[in-house]
């Protein structure tokens, strides 16, 4: 074969294996085309070419990119729990159940006098509404405190027996009131019933209770009375303190019912102050206890100064 005929043939050889070329690109194909024969006598660089082009062309198809992994949804933030609203304080914290106990003994003798005659009920009738109105909080504490006491299941009957005292208008059912009274308070083997700090008392004759009560307490107090009359003072503060918790549900009968709020704060200022006072006289400190009635006198005047301006 002369050269140029040579020539021939591997420019043919060219163009055969560039439209072989074409084709797998355009398909993205996929089985590898045949080698061609090589001719007897075909010159081995021929060969050497057209196996480059080959293995160029016929290569792996590109594998397809991965899909992105997708990103997990982050799940939803899980909103806060509302703040647990805290619980009632243990009464022990502001009126010890002795001192209570007392009170409640002297609240019946006081009631019994009050009814000894028709007179006497006719002269006593204020005093009986604010001190019934007192008993019913004082068994309500004894009735919840976390002391054990002698009252601590009469409680129920004792607050139901007042609340009804509270509401008699005559000699009669006074007189029967009050000895209902005295017998739920001794009634040892009564069912214990369902308590809670709830609007169970007037807060007229309470508030209208607690000057009465602070001036005892003032003039026992002084250095001179101070250790003689230890435990009527012990009661008294405990009974305020009582009165400033009892009271914490009767925001709506103040001059302000939309300011519960702030109701509240006071009830608690004025409960906070007179257990500071019944603290410092446990502890025979009288001077401790000069400053804390001083806190306890404040806590009423800051009260006043939103709920009852005029005084």
């Amino acid at each position: 074969m002369s050269s140029v005929s040579r020539w021939n043939w591997l420019a043919a050889s060219v163009v055969v294996i560039g439209l072989l070329v074409v084709g797998v690109v355009s398909t993205g194909c996929a089985p590898a085309p045949e080698q061609p024969a090589v001719e007897p006598g075909r010159p081995p660089e021929v060969v050497e070419v057209v196996e480059e082009v080959v293995e160029e062309v016929v290569e792996e198809p590109a594998e397809e990119p991965a899909e992105p992994a997708e990103t997990p949804e982050q799940p939803a933030e899980t909103p806060e729990e509302p703040a647990e609203t805290p619980g009632e304080p243990k009464v022990s914290s502001f009126a010890p159940a002795e001192d209570l106990v007392g009170q409640v003994a002297y609240y019946i003798e006081r009631l019994e006098k009050a009814v000894e005659t028709p007179q006497e009920y006719d002269e006593s009738q204020e005093k009986i509404a604010k001190d019934a109105n007192t008993l019913i909080v004082i068994a309500l504490a004894l009735g919840l405190h976390d002391q054990d006491n002698k009252y601590k299941a009469a409680a129920p009957g004792l607050v139901k027996a007042a609340q009804d005292l509270a509401a008699v208008e005559d000699y009669a059912a006074a007189k029967e009131s009050v000895a209902a009274v005295k017998t739920a308070a001794a009634d040892q083997d009564a069912q214990p019933g369902e308590l809670k700090w709830e609007k169970v008392a007037s807060l007229e004759e309470l508030m209208a209770q607690v000057p009465l009560i602070n001036t005892k307490l003032k003039r026992y107090i002084k250095p001179s009375r101070f250790e003689s009359k230890a435990k009527d003072t012990q009661g008294l503060s405990a009974v305020i303190a009582v009165i400033a918790q009892g009271t914490i549900a009767n925001s709506g009968e103040t001059e302000k019912p939309n300011e519960a709020q702030n109701w509240q704060k006071y009830c608690v200022q004025m409960r906070d102050a007179a257990a500071a006072v019944n603290a410092a006289i446990h502890a025979g400190d009288q001077q401790a206890t000069a400053a804390a009635m001083k806190n306890l006198a404040q806590s009423c005047d800051d009260c006043h100064a939103v709920f009852h301006e005029e005084e």
